[in-house]
């Protein structure tokens, strides 16, 4: 009985460890975090709310595309200054990062009527792109003690202020810790590995030396007188 268990604990083990290390590696979650975010009927602006620009990685990376060939401004400012810039406007604001590794999902909620002032003719941002059409801005994500007593850093994407958002919104970072794998990766392959150890003990401790088959038996000793 005690080396049928020892059997069942490794072969166990072994299973488990295969599928830890399978959602190591080959069954990894993408390297690229990447959620779309839509604007929603009339918001002139999409904008992410404080700590989500450093949800994982050393960096963020914001990318946004017009249809129309409308100029697409992104910037990245204190949360203090865009939202005083914003005021009343109508945006939606990227809340968190919700879903599966597999396939993230983008929190958002909508707030704000009426327009905003043209964003590139503001002073409030502390890095900006803008482009024809689409943009792309790059964003590290350590933030220092001057952006955190302003509430953090947050990411603004417009085109002029008082048309549509842009109608593609794109934020991804490169995963590292543990949103960079599986949440149940490591502990089957700990645990796989303490059930092989566990196994293989089993064995050793209830394994029972066998005579050959083909060996003599040895005679008793005969005392004489």
């Amino acid at each position: 009985m005690r080396r049928a268990i020892a059997w069942l604990l490794l072969l166990a083990g072994l299973g488990c460890a295969a599928a830890g290390t399978l959602l190591l590696t080959v069954l990894a979650p993408p390297r690229t975090l990447t959620v779309e975010v839509g604007a929603a009927d009339g918001a002139v602006a999409v904008v992410t709310a404080p700590g989500v620009l450093d949800l994982t990685g050393p960096r963020a990376t914001v990318s946004a595309r017009a249809t129309g060939g409308q100029d697409v401004f992104i910037g990245v400012a204190t949360a203090r200054d865009a939202e005083a810039w914003l005021g009343d406007a109508a945006r939606t604001e990227v809340t968190g990062v919700g879903g599966s590794l597999d396939e993230p999902v983008a929190r958002t909620g909508s707030t704000g009527t009426g327009p905003a002032a043209d964003p590139r003719a503001a002073d409030v941002w502390v890095a900006s792109a803008d482009g024809a059409g689409s943009a792309s801005l790059s964003w590290g994500t350590t933030t220092d003690d001057a952006l955190a007593a302003a509430g953090g850093a947050v990411a603004l994407v417009a085109t002029d202020g008082t048309t549509a958002a842009p109608d593609r919104v794109e934020l991804s970072w490169v995963p590292t810790g543990a949103v960079a794998r599986h949440p149940s990766a490591v502990p089957l392959a700990v645990t796989g590995g303490v059930l092989v150890l566990l196994g293989a003990v089993g064995l050793l401790l209830h394994r029972r030396p066998r005579r050959s088959a083909g060996a003599p038996a040895r005679p008793a000793r005969q005392e004489t007188a």
